[in-house]
């Protein structure tokens, strides 16, 4: 499994607006062979978000971006004047995942 993690330096006070993107997106990720979970994270700060996608492995990713899904998610228009900087995409292998035990008090 990957992680992509994309950084967004947003301007100061857009943050909510950036986020509200996501919560309103025409895209269809969760729907994409190979996506496993998406988490959209707001700095304490306000002044990036970050976007973190986990997918199946680099392959279904890399489908995901030259899909008309992902032209559909990412057409419109105006994000631009939200930002402070260009995104900053990173790719991580997933090396451990942990989740909470069954049944611990």
């Amino acid at each position: 499994m990957i992680a992509v993690v994309n950084r967004l330096p947003v301007k100061e006070g857009a943050a909510d607006q950036v986020v509200e993107r996501f919560v309103n997106s025409r895209g269809n990720v969760q729907g994409f062979p190979g996506f496993v979970s998406m988490e959209v994270l707001n700095s304490e700060a306000g002044d990036e978000v970050l976007v973190i996608t986990r997918w199946q492995d680099k392959d279904a990713f890399d489908s995901w971006v030259h899909s008309e899904e992902f032209k559909k998610a990412h057409a419109r228009g105006g994000a631009g004047e939200l930002m402070r900087g260009h995104p900053q995409m990173s790719t991580y292998e997933v090396a451990i995942e942990r989740e909470p035990s069954s049944g611990s008090a």
